[in-house]
């Protein structure tokens, strides 16, 4: 019997889950009915729901099928804070994933967590330029011994691959990271990440050496990497992408945004992304000629949204039972949608394995905010952010407290995730929301010069000023330190003012003295920037951010806000804050 000439292939495919088993409220507008619609978006369980569809309509069709997942499903939220990777490996397990890229935050802890994740797995974790050969031998955890992960091969100078035979076609699937793991992460010293462009070429030439037809990027590398990779390597016929969190697809109909076409075609390479923290999922079918090689492409991404719904009416639309229907009825009909119930098993699964410890937390308030506060990474003309410095001071406090004679704190923006508004505040929030990142707080000893050059390198990174930066996050915000930041003075002389808090008195900064800072680990270790912290001096004060700041904040009734901003960020000679310089 011969073979079909042409056969279909489905894949399903998530990103950046970052902990969000439960789903997340999202605030809809419709076009047809100019109406607010309020929704419980995505979850684990809507997941579930959705890939059982997608399978089952596949196999009606007889299409092959399989479900991706590009990386980063560490941190995010009170379920990592809580259970770190157990949780992530038990809940994909259970959505039966055929294999996951790693990503940058599954290290934001080093190898360790990694190691006890590959442990718990059911599919294999690909990692295509991870370097882990020369491992050291002598680690209590080692990620080069587990046969869950396809590494980097040295000898080969090319990615692990997996390959699949559908109908006597073979698809060959191998991964890549982040180049820049290390600023990013904390991959440990012996396990570095190499470069992607020399491997993805490797790598593709020895799938198609073994007849592979179809090739697929499972990359954890960013949207324009992902582009640029695309340009520069010709045979990989599709990048299933994640770490930037871009939602491809017109979703202005439900008042998103417009971003690229779902599948943007850079030369013969397809490439998809499908947003983050479990809100979408993505689906598209490869039609594939009897050599394998794909003829077509057709797809798109799903925001995934439950059947209740809650709803604001403005004073010129009245809310009524029909406005409702109108709105239910709106929903059902956009193609970019699905409408579905949550599965069952899994939601009862979380529900009763890992949700009672997640909801003592939210009952725990431990203190009261006053009033809304802000927070921004780059200060804007309303100014620079209210929740950051408090965060900071808690590090501060929490330092002294342990009985560490600290001097000051600096904290990178992007470590802070919300703004908080006025009333009660829970250590679920804290854990789960405003500090995710299950991450120690360090102390170092650092000169006053040291001090000068990491914020100067930080923010020249947050604004992209004269350095190709990582992004706005690494923005610092300080306690106990206020400075002047000048972005058109030469590079290395930004800084203009830096003054240390002694009592109730600012005096400037010694360059040749030496200080005792506090940092979470991730600023602490030079990453974004912060390369004049990394000193031989350090170590852990014993908590994590979020309980540096549960702490802080329990020991007020009403949480205290600063009495003054510490941050003069001018872009511009002509730019003037209202601040401690006016």
């Amino acid at each position: 019997m011969t073979a079909p000439q042409s056969i279909a292939l489905t894949i399903a495919h998530i990103n950046d889950t970052h902990s969000h088993f439960e789903s997340t409220p999202v605030s809809l507008s419709l076009d047809s009915t100019q109406t607010r619609v309020y929704a419980n978006c995505g979850g684990f369980a809507r997941i579930a729901s959705a890939v059982k569809r997608f399978r089952a309509e596949a196999d009606q069709k007889g299409h092959a099928f399989m479900f991706l997942h590009a990386g980063d499903c560490f941190q995010g939220t009170l379920y990592y804070s809580l259970f770190k990777g157990q949780a992530n490996a038990d809940m994909l397990n259970q959505l039966g994933i055929d294999a996951m890229a790693i990503g940058n935050h599954e290290l934001d802890q080093g190898n360790g967590p990694v190691a006890d994740f590959l442990d718990r797995i059911t599919f294999p974790l690909l990692a295509g330029n991870w370097h882990v050969a020369n491992e050291a031998a002598d680690k209590e955890k080692r990620v080069s011994e587990k046969p869950a992960l396809l590494p980097y091969l040295p000898e080969q100078k090319r990615a692990s691959v997996m390959i699949k035979t559908i109908a006597g076609r073979k698809v060959g699937i191998f991964s890549l990271a982040v180049e820049q793991m290390a600023a990013l992460a904390n991959p440990d010293h012996d396990t570095p990440f190499l470069p992607a462009t020399e491997i993805a070429k490797n790598t593709v030439a020895y799938l198609r050496s073994q007849g592979v037809g179809t090739v697929i990027l499972l990359s954890h590398l960013g949207y324009d990497k992902d582009k640029s990779l695309a340009e520069s390597v010709s045979g990989i016929d599709v990048i299933v992408g994640g770490h930037t969190h871009v939602l491809q697809g017109d979703f202005q109909n439900i008042g998103l945004d417009n971003q690229d076409s779902y599948g943007y075609r850079v030369n013969d390479t397809w490439i998809v992304q499908a947003g983050c923290h479990a809100q979408a999922i993505g689906r598209f079918t490869l039609t594939l000629d009897a050599k394998g090689r794909p003829t077509h492409f057709e797809g798109q991404n799903y925001l995934l949204l439950g059947r209740s719904l809650a709803m604001d009416a403005s004073r010129e639309h009245k809310l009524t039972a029909s406005s409702y229907q109108a709105a239910r009825d709106y929903l059902s009909q956009q193609q970019n949608l699905l409408i579905l119930p949550s599965d069952l098993t899994l939601k009862q699964y979380l529900q009763q394995t890992y949700r009672p410890r997640v909801a003592q937390l939210e009952s725990d308030i431990v203190t009261h905010v006053p009033q809304r506060l802000r927070h921004v990474r780059v200060p804007d003309q309303q100014g620079g952010s209210d929740v950051a410095p408090l965060v900071t001071e808690s590090f501060l406090w929490a330092a002294r407290e342990q009985g560490i004679e600290a001097d000051f704190a600096i904290h990178n923006a992007g470590g802070v995730r919300v703004s908080l508004n006025a009333g009660p505040l829970s250590a679920a929030l804290i854990a789960g929301s405003l500090l995710p990142f299950a991450i120690d707080v360090i102390a170092y000893r650092v000169t006053g010069a040291q001090i000068r050059n990491a914020l100067e390198g930080a923010i020249n990174n947050a604004t992209d000023n004269g350095v190709i930066g990582l992004g706005s996050g690494s923005f610092p915000y300080c306690a106990d330190l206020r400075y002047r930041y000048e972005a058109w003075q030469p590079i290395g002389a930004r800084i203009t003012q830096l003054d240390i808090k002694r009592g109730q008195h600012w005096i400037a900064i010694d360059d040749e003295r030496q200080y005792v800072g506090v940092s979470s680990s991730y600023t602490a270790q030079g990453k974004e920037g912060y390369d004049a912290l990394q000193t031989g001096r350090r170590r852990s004060i014993g908590l994590s951010m979020a309980e540096c700041f549960m702490q802080y904040a329990r020991a007020q009734d009403v949480l205290q806000l600063p009495d003054q901003p510490l941050v003069c960020y001018l872009a511009s000679p002509q730019q003037c804050e209202s601040c401690w310089q006016s």
